[in-house]
């Protein structure tokens, strides 16, 4: 018998992004897919211990990791420099 998921809710995406917020966001994002921690870590190429850590919000995960992990969910990152204003260009 599969292994039953169960949706977690979006965490607030308008507060600092952290490695926690990023964390709950990832386990957000795979349990609205519908998958399981072992599927999701599979799909990634990790072991489930790796991506757990990503769920975890560790903050001494490999970048590599991070990366792989919120590309095969489809995630994107924006980078947006706060510090610069439109004017910086004229």
């Amino acid at each position: 018998m599969p292994k039953r998921v169960i949706p977690t809710e979006k965490p607030d995406l308008s507060a600092t992004l952290d490695m926690k917020v990023l964390g709950q966001f990832v386990r957000f994002k795979r349990t609205a897919l519908d998958m399981t921690l072992e599927d999701a870590a599979s799909l990634c190429g990790l072991s489930k211990q790796a991506y757990s850590n990503v769920e975890q919000g560790v903050e001494t995960i490999r970048v590599d990791t991070l990366f792989k992990v919120i590309s095969a969910l489809g995630v994107k990152l924006k980078i947006d420099d706060a510090a610069r204003s439109d004017d910086d260009w004229t």
